[in-house]
């Protein structure tokens, strides 16, 4: 049980959950940050849950806890991906409401009293949109771009162009958000999915504090791979259209290619035959790819294999697993 009041009255203060996967050169500094612009009694908890990192993340963060006893460390055995540990940090979250950041500084925390203050006046979820990165290359834009675009095509969820894991989620979101037991979680499609009303707060993100960032450009396709399957089924849709669009297509050139043959007209080309072949087989094999994808989700979600496992939590003092 809680040991703090009720919401909004001067009750339970706010938790801030922040994942870091080897973070070492970044820990101290958005630490200090939060600490500047949500001190203390505002905050009760900065719940630091640390994503497999194979530097000194760990051990930085649990000297801050020696210093602050509002720091807690959560760590994972292996690195399970930042979805995973935004969902572990919102578990063993306590506050009224939570603010999940990343631990970069490119989400700016000189912005959290304008979270705060919005979730005050009533908002449910405060979600900040990024309408640009300083220092990113045209790579970056782009592939970010197609991201957003290829997700809201897909998706049954539209998810706002921009909209990062930086946000604040009231108590009664973040209890309707771990009701989801999906195995591969996409944070910010299950708030939008949930509908509750929403507040944004634009913000340009700086560049990265220091260090390099951990999303790769695999992993940033997994991620896409993961919101797209989490959020719709229309991939499996579209891969019937396609498929009875395609057999339309072979029925009239087939009733084409009759019709020369009943004319004593022989059909040419050797090249439109190899051409629709190969086509048809790179249909086949894409559809049976999607649905290949979304039977493995269904296999390991059958499994019950955790979506993630902690081998150190300073509060619980003991490992323990978390599915």
């Amino acid at each position: 049980m809680n040991s703090y009041g009720p919401a909004r009255d001067g009750g339970r203060p706010i938790s801030v959950v922040i994942p870091a996967y080897n973070e070492e050169r970044n820990v101290l500094a958005v630490f200090e940050a939060v600490r500047l612009f949500l001190p203390e009694p505002e905050v009760c908890e900065i719940i630091f849950v640390d994503d497999g990192s194979s530097d000194t993340t760990a051990e930085l963060i649990r000297s801050l806890r020696a210093r602050d006893s509002s720091v807690r460390l959560i760590r994972f055995g292996r690195n399970f991906g930042q979805q995973s540990a935004l969902l572990a940090g919102l578990e063993a979250a306590r506050g009224s409401a939570v603010i999940t950041l990343d631990c970069d500084l490119q989400h700016p925390p000189e912005l959290l009293p304008l979270m705060t203050q919005a979730w005050r006046n009533g908002a449910k979820v405060v979600q900040m949109v990024r309408t640009r990165t300083a220092g990113v290359g045209p790579f970056k834009r782009l592939t970010s771009s197609l991201f957003y675009r290829l997700l809201n095509m897909l998706s049954e969820t539209p998810v706002v162009r921009g909209a990062a894991d930086y946000q604040l989620l009231d108590r009664v979101v973040v209890n309707a958000v771990l009701q989801f037991k999906d195995r591969y979680p996409f944070v910010r499609g299950l708030v939008g999915w949930l509908g509750f009303p929403a507040t944004k707060i634009e913000y340009v993100a700086p560049e990265r504090n220091r260090g390099t960032t951990g999303y790769t450009l695999r992993k940033m396709l997994r991620l896409s791979l993961q919101a797209v399957m989490g959020l719709s089924s229309k991939p499996l849709r579209m891969s019937f259209y396609f498929g009875l669009l395609t057999a339309v297509f072979c029925l009239l050139y087939g009733a084409y290619a009759i019709g020369q043959l009943a004319a004593g007209r022989a059909v040419q080309g050797w090249t439109s035959v190899i051409v629709m072949v190969t086509f048809l087989g790179a249909i086949q094999l894409v559809s049976i790819g999607v649905v290949g994808e979304y039977l493995a989700r269904v296999y390991d979600q059958s499994r019950g294999i955790p979506r993630y496992v902690i081998v150190e939590d300073d509060e619980a003092n003991t490992p323990r697993e978390l599915h």
